[in-house]
């Protein structure tokens, strides 16, 4: 396996990838593996493997009305390669983290926890980042990897449709939710997600909803996508929204669970 071969070896969108554009990061920062520091990796085969494994059910503190579930537990590589990625700026690490969520949906597919592809188009839905956050990291650090994730989605065979609806928005000042218990952060969010307006473009493929509009009157399997799920309280605060909105959800996935 390449060292930057996602989980089971999935080749993603398929398409090629410039050989030279790894080869100019290597200039400008030398690659190492998000996950253990092992050089010229970055993500190497054994960190990739802790991310390999059967999605696991999250039993979440704050009330959760869909079930959640995640790739591994919130330790060792798993954490580290999160904490490289959104908080040290390795935006590098998008592709393998959203190569392993794809693995994840192919695997509650096949086990009938959400539809097949063929039956009904894939929606996802990015948990909204503040303001404030997406500043301090100059970019939506889910929203990339929801990016990533449709474009491994609609390009393995069968995908079908697939569509990014970036429909929630954080409104208000929020707190840092990190040292925050499972009410004094569903207090943080109370209020604060909402659902955009219909107007929102979606990026979808052929045959998915291309607008909100046709997203609530289309049958499809909506997944909220996240990079950690700790206490549910944000997972909570958006399928809220989302289902105010007149929009069902029908599962929560994210990289790691604490």
């Amino acid at each position: 396996m390449a060292p930057d071969a996602g989980p089971g070896g999935r080749t993603g969108s398929g398409r090629p990838r410039p050989g030279w554009l790894p080869a100019l990061a290597d200039l400008v920062v030398p690659a190492e593996c998000g996950g253990c520091g092992r050089p010229r990796h970055r993500w190497c085969p054994a960190c990739a493997a802790t991310l390999d494994g059967p999605p696991e059910r999250v039993r979440t503190r704050a009330e959760l009305p869909v079930p959640a579930w995640s790739l591994t537990r919130h330790e060792g590589p798993a954490a580290r390669v999160v904490s490289a990625y959104k908080d040290r700026g390795r935006t590098d690490l998008a592709g393998p983290l959203a190569e392993a969520l794809a693995c994840a949906v192919d695997r509650l597919r096949a086990a009938g926890e959400i539809a097949e592809a063929v039956e009904r188009p894939t929606v996802l839905v990015p948990a909204p980042a503040s303001g404030r956050a997406r500043r301090r990291r100059g970019f939506d650090h889910v929203r990339l990897i929801v990016d990533h994730l449709a474009a491994d989605l609609s390009g393995s065979v069968p995908g079908g449709p697939v569509c990014v609806a970036p429909v929630l928005e954080v409104r208000g000042r929020v707190r840092d939710a990190a040292g925050l218990g499972a009410q004094a952060r569903t207090d943080n969010l109370s209020g604060r997600i909402h659902r955009r307006p219909e107007s929102t473009t979606l990026r979808a493929s052929a045959g998915a909803p291309a607008t909100v509009r046709a997203l609530m009157s289309a049958p499809s399997t909506v997944l909220l996508i996240d990079d950690v799920v700790t206490t549910g309280a944000t997972a909570g605060a958006c399928v809220a929204a989302l289902r105010e909105g007149g929009l069902g959800v029908d599962g929560v996935l994210c990289v790691t669970s604490a």
